[in-house]
């Protein structure tokens, strides 16, 4: 394989020379020389192709490369921002950071602290409270900062605050609120889990029949819709097929 040796060779030294000609931060030099591979790749999708204006979907293959290659980078760089400056926008970014890091903990109290001044009961900010709760295994508390959310702001609507609400009844043993809070999502939200976790919880209490209508909802939707829609509904799916009487 010399040719292709040859190749990722030359690759490498051009994003080489690209990171030290174009200021980019010294770290790139390691991972190009030392991953040249996985290391080249990043660098193209999240150094390169950003500045040609490439779609979303590319930035975000980007990151997800980055994010294999340096795991806790974006969390390093949200903690220096807030070094930085000390702004609710900063505390926001952090915490959800920390809460994709596994640290829903520390993604509370950046998030408490923002609950203050003309933040005090910003839908926004309870929704990731009540996320990094939710991450927590703090279901009581996400509950009752969703019914904040919902006191204080009783025109704001997100899907999927209302899915976790729905999960956060569940979870708390408000089983027959649940029930309606799943069966109110069940036709409007986009994609296939709030269905699915309705066929669940139905399932979990004895009433089989009204859950196989949802999972057979589910794959009769995902037979009608295009194949990306099936493609990033799979899990839910996958979890429908596996719950259905045959």
């Amino acid at each position: 394989m010399p040719f292709v040796a040859g190749l990722l060779l030359l690759v490498q030294i051009g994003c080489v020379i690209h990171a030290v000609k174009t200021g980019r931060e010294q770290f790139w030099v390691y991972i190009i020389a030392f991953l040249p591979g996985i290391g080249c790749a990043a660098y193209f999708f999240t150094q390169i192709l950003p500045e040609l204006n490439q779609s979303q979907t590319v930035n975000k293959a980007g990151s997800g490369l980055l994010k294999a290659v340096d795991p806790q980078r974006e969390l390093k760089k949200r903690k220096l921002e807030l070094e930085r400056a000390d702004t609710i926008d900063n505390r926001r970014k952090l915490a959800a950071e920390c809460v994709e890091a596994g640290m829903p903990d520390e993604g509370i109290e950046l998030l408490s602290g923002c609950l203050k001044g003309g933040y005090e009961n910003d839908p926004h900010v309870l929704l990731e409270l009540a996320t990094a709760c939710f991450a927590a295994e703090q279901f009581e508390r996400t509950r009752t900062t969703l019914e904040l959310l919902i006191e204080k702001n009783p025109t704001f609507k997100s899907h999927d605050g209302h899915l976790l609400y729905a999960r956060s009844l569940e979870k708390t043993g408000a089983t027959e609120q649940a029930l309606q809070e799943y069966s109110a999502l069940a036709n409007s939200f986009p994609g296939e889990e709030a269905r699915v976790r309705y066929g669940l919880l139905l399932k979990s209490i004895g009433r089989n029949n009204e859950a196989q209508q949802w999972f057979n909802e589910s794959i009769a939707r995902a037979r009608r819709a295009p194949g990306y829609y099936r493609k990033k509904e799979k899990e839910w799916l996958s979890i429908a097929r596996e719950n259905k009487t045959h």
